[in-house]
């Protein structure tokens, strides 16, 4: 009888005492946020661009910003969309030209990193294409048109509270079109990062 109730006993405060810890490993695995799905970003751009022959080349920045958002998963291949609208202070000729430019890229980190996903002080580098939107004007004559684009590059993010700074070089190439020049793009984009 004794052996008895000192067993029931012996099983009541293991379960008693086990208790609190399952509640407490349950609570925080509740209180763990979860991982977070996308990456989204503005950045501010600057690049120096050459359009050829009989044109030369000039300084454009994006305005207001380009916009991003990465879709991230449990591949170390991230997909990213962007959107850019672009001032041109040389256009064609001698008038501003404006360029709206949708386009898609593939990241792909070259080692795993802290923070979010295991992204941030990580470099690494991107692909992709756009198509670029343009309307420009030459001598009081405007001309718009579609081109297609590759561009390429290399960054990296750097820790800033609970997000990050996304510095990004990058080249891209334009191809020439009945109505737009070819254009090669050497340039920076410098932005902000945050998850959810």
């Amino acid at each position: 009888m004794f052996k008895l109730l000192g067993s029931a006993s012996l099983v009541t405060t293991l379960a008693m005492l086990a208790t609190p810890a399952f509640a407490q490993r349950a609570a925080a695995t509740r209180a763990t946020p979860a991982m977070p799905r996308h990456e989204f970003g503005v950045d501010l751009a600057a690049q120096y661009s050459n359009q050829g022959d009989g044109i030369g080349g000039g300084l454009q920045m994006a305005e207001p910003v380009d916009v991003r958002v990465a879709f991230l998963s449990s591949s170390r291949f991230i997909l990213e969309p962007r959107l850019a609208f672009a001032l041109d202070t040389k256009g064609t000729g001698t008038s501003t030209a404006y360029t709206f430019t949708p386009g898609v890229n593939v990241l792909y980190p070259l080692r795993k990193g802290t923070g979010m996903r295991r992204l941030v002080g990580v470099p690494y580098v991107t692909g992709g294409a756009e198509l670029n939107v343009a309307r420009r004007g030459v001598n009081n004559l405007t001309s718009s048109g579609m081109q297609f684009a590759l561009d390429g590059g290399v960054g990296t993010r750097l820790p800033y509270a609970n997000s990050a700074v996304r510095v990004e070089g990058f080249v891209s190439y334009a191809f020439q079109t009945d109505v737009l020049p070819r254009m090669f793009a050497i340039g920076t984009r410098v932005g902000m990062s945050f998850w959810r």
